[in-house]
């Protein structure tokens, strides 16, 4: 957690308890929880969000993937279609 331990932590409650007072530090310390967890939150949004677009990104990409591929498979089953073409041609203009 931040890099602070134990004796940090202590410190930081004595001093907080001498500056705060003992009525308003439970007032302080429901609010910093409240508060850090409201950040959690918008944090664990933010961070769906994120996965939501890259997913967004990475399907959009597959699709135009898929395009190419079956735009290059229409051409090389056009060039079959014209050299089948091409020896039925022949053939009948030979036979």
């Amino acid at each position: 957690m931040f890099g602070v331990g134990f004796p940090e932590l202590v410190l930081i409650m004595v001093v907080a308890l001498l500056v705060l007072g003992p009525q308003r530090l439970p007032e302080v310390a429901r609010m910093l929880g409240r508060a850090y967890g409201q950040l959690r939150r918008a944090s664990e949004e933010f961070q769906q969000t994120i996965r939501q677009d890259l997913a967004a990104i990475e399907r959009e990409e597959d699709v135009n993937r898929n395009k190419a591929v079956a735009q290059e498979i229409r051409e090389r089953f056009a060039e079959v279609e014209d050299l089948q073409t091409a020896i039925i041609r022949e053939r009948d203009g030979h036979g």
